[in-house]
């Protein structure tokens, strides 16, 4: 793929790191005019699911007729993926434009440096502003409280499965955790969360859980669900999403859209919107003979997730993983989720930055219990999918990290 030099350069500001506080998110957008204030707002916080739901939300909002705007990060393939407008990437040469805008802007201030998602908070709430859409769906990057993106008054917030992660930047406990990412919730606007806890759901506090009011069950294969919420029985929906995982994600998605047709005064339309979402690297079936499942798992919550997804959709299955890791996630204990699932493992280096190599994820997998070939990308899907070929009950799953789509694709396996 043809490398941006607006977005390389761009990229160099990761080396500041992660730099908690509003401040400069709050200049920088002042200088810009404020657009995050000309937009209505579906913010959305979690440690797993949020990019699904935020899918799952613009699907509907879009299918209902909305103009939307869909800020999510990491990408998968290409930076332009995090700003959509209407379900489709900024173009290049646009992004360009306010990537040079942000960056000039940015460089007059007198505060600190603005980070690299700074920066990328403040295009979308400009490209956003600038296309006038409707209603912009816009995910957290981490945390919630301290996140660039909690400079927005929502209509409503949203909040997905809370696990334990990033514990060097959101705290130790889950109570702590917990109050980071219920940072995004406003006072006098509606919150919607995801099942959690009781620990989690003292935190939160005066939230609505979506399972209390939204009914998502599994009434067919491989993921056709029965959907009911106080005020309508929705026909039978086919979610291209698969996993338990997916239907927790969904109730938290329909909840939100029943509180937003309240007050926006709109029907949903929930079975085009749903039926029709995409969202890569979350339980993507990349080839069909063999099965080659790609999932972005990437931390021990995930993984559970993972493995009864698995377990769901193919049961009786032997399971090939193919494994790369961040630096920063707790690879060990993911691993200890699926070692029961693991007939056979290959581990690949990840070449971003925190990305490990391909010997440091054996390693890791040797502790976790699981006998691991460390290999070059290419080397281990080749393998992968030829053991997985040689029996009909043999599948492959690559999981680990999000940026394994992209490291993939750069190795010419898709």
């Amino acid at each position: 793929m043809e490398k941006n030099p607006s977005v390389e350069a761009l990229f160099k500001r990761t080396t500041q790191g992660i730099k908690p506080g509003l401040e400069v998110i709050t200049d920088l957008l002042q200088a810009l005019g404020n657009p995050h204030q000309r937009l209505a707002v579906v913010h959305v916080a979690g440690t797993n699911g949020k990019g699904s739901v935020c899918a799952m939300l613009e699907s509907v909002l879009r299918a209902s007729g909305f103009k939307t705007g869909l800020y999510t990060s990491p990408h998968l393939i290409d930076f332009s993926e995090r700003f959509r407008i209407g379900g489709v990437p900024i173009p290049g040469k646009k992004l360009e434009q306010y990537i040079g805008l942000a960056e000039a802007t940015a460089s007059s201030l007198s505060c600190r440096p603005a980070t690299f998602f700074e920066i990328s908070t403040a295009i979308a709430f400009q490209y956003f502003a600038d296309e006038a859409v409707d209603i912009a769906i816009v995910e957290t990057g981490m945390g919630g409280r301290w996140d660039a993106t909690n400079v927005v008054i929502p209509l409503v917030s949203a909040i997905t499965h809370i696990a334990i992660d990033h514990t060097g930047y959101l705290g130790d406990t889950i109570e702590e955790i917990a109050a980071e990412k219920a940072g995004i919730i406003k006072p006098g606007r509606p919150a919607v969360s995801a099942p959690q806890s009781e620990e989690v759901m003292a935190v939160l506090g005066n939230v609505d859980d979506a399972s209390s009011f939204v009914s998502v069950s599994r009434i067919g294969s491989p993921q056709k669900l029965g959907i009911e919420t106080p005020s309508r029985n929705l026909p039978p929906i086919n979610l291209p999403l698969f996993g338990e995982c997916q239907r927790e994600n969904c109730a938290v998605a329909v909840a939100v859209l029943e509180t937003l047709s309240g007050m926006l005064g709109f029907e949903p339309e929930f079975k085009k919107g749903l039926e029709s979402v995409e969202w890569g690297a979350r339980f993507q079936a990349l080839e069909t003979d063999p099965v080659v499942i790609l999932d972005g798992a990437h931390n021990p919550s995930a993984a559970r997730a993972l493995a009864k997804t698995l377990k769901e959709s193919y049961p009786g299955h032997q399971i090939g993983f193919v494994l790369g890791f961040l630096d920063d996630k707790d690879t060990v204990e993911f691993l200890r989720e699926i070692k029961l699932q693991v007939s056979k493992a290959w581990t690949i280096p990840i070449d971003a930055p925190r990305g490990t190599t391909a010997a440091h994820s054996a390693t890791q997998a040797q502790v976790a219990g699981i006998d691991a070939i460390p290999a070059t990308v290419s080397n281990a899907w080749n393998a992968a999918r030829e053991w997985a070929a040689a029996e009909p009950s043999r599948l492959v799953c690559i999981t680990g990290s999000l940026f394994l789509k992209q490291m993939l694709e750069e190795s010419g396996c898709l």
